[in-house]
């Protein structure tokens, strides 16, 4: 057996037993809630959590139309590798810098941090070691596919998805009008959300990191390890309380929607796909208010 199929067996039976472990841990703690983010006085049930990313992949499976040739074939795997490991260290490394300023009680600091460094960590930066030289990149993202099918395939999956995290009987309480009072704040809280989460996070995490996972190690090794990523980026803003019940939190709640949007962008290669299940859990909610 080659080294390339002994790691992507690896990953995938590692990050299958990660998926199964963060719920079981939460379940066997007597955690069946968690809280959608560390400042939230709502409770969001471990089923909500689950259900709507499993309902959605479900349904993008069962819908026959995928993308025939996932990927180009990568004629340089060394730089590839390179690229993947890069990027996969930008992941990896930006939520512990956060989390070491806000154990030192620096909270409102965090918050900035996220929102105004975020553009330069996962597009500035990205885009700077991905810059090929000599020769075309073969994963440069496409934004606009031509087929119609790419379009339409990922419509059901996402509305089932969108109605399940937001007005669905297992979703949280919407947001009411005293929780943001400033129609102005809300309105800025909201676009800039759209962008630096729902836009930026889905460029960097799967059409960036996932794609170059999926080239080196197959379609669900590299889901599966761009998801947990995705997951472990919510670290220092998802806090449960201790270290073990917010890493089972944020595999159970970012994580599972990780594994939909990362099957999303897997199937129908359509960027946008995924960024409108990001809207419909994270903007949403602030439009229906």
């Amino acid at each position: 057996m080659t080294e390339k199929p002994v790691r992507a067996w690896g990953i995938l039976f590692g990050g299958l037993a990660v998926f199964v472990a963060a719920p079981a841990l939460l379940l066997a703690t007597g955690h069946d809630t968690i809280k959608p983010s560390a400042d939230s006085d709502k409770a969001l049930s471990l089923a909500g959590a689950l259900i709507p990313a499993l309902a959605g992949m479900l349904l993008t499976h069962g819908i026959p139309l995928h993308a025939p040739k996932p990927l180009p074939d990568a004629t340089d795997r060394g730089r590839l590798r390179k690229q993947a490991t890069a990027l996969a260290l930008i992941a990896f490394l930006w939520p512990p810098a956060l989390f070491l300023v806000s154990a030192a009680g620096q909270q409102a600091l965090v918050r900035d941090i996220w929102a105004l460094a975020k553009p330069l960590v996962f597009l500035a930066l990205p885009l700077l070691l991905l810059r090929t030289r000599g020769e075309p990149d073969p994963f440069r993202l496409t934004w606009l596919p031509r087929q119609t099918w790419r379009w339409l395939a990922p419509i059901p999956a996402v509305l089932v998805f969108g109605w399940l995290s937001v007005l669905g009987p297992l979703a949280p309480p919407l947001p009411t009008a005293e929780d943001y009072p400033d129609p102005v704040y809300l309105a800025v809280g909201a676009t800039l959300t759209f962008f630096t989460a729902n836009v930026l996070e889905e460029v960097f995490f799967r059409g960036m990191l996932q794609t170059r996972l999926e080239a080196l190690f197959g379609r669900w090794p590299g889901i599966l390890l761009s998801a947990l990523l995705f997951a472990w980026l919510h670290l220092p803003t998802h806090g449960q309380g201790s270290l073990p019940l917010t890493l089972g939190a944020i595999v159970a709640f970012q994580g599972f929607f990780g594994l939909f949007a990362g099957y999303l962008w897997s199937r129908y290669r359509n960027l946008w796909a995924p960024i409108a299940a990001h809207t419909a859990m994270n903007t949403l909610p602030l439009l229906l208010m």
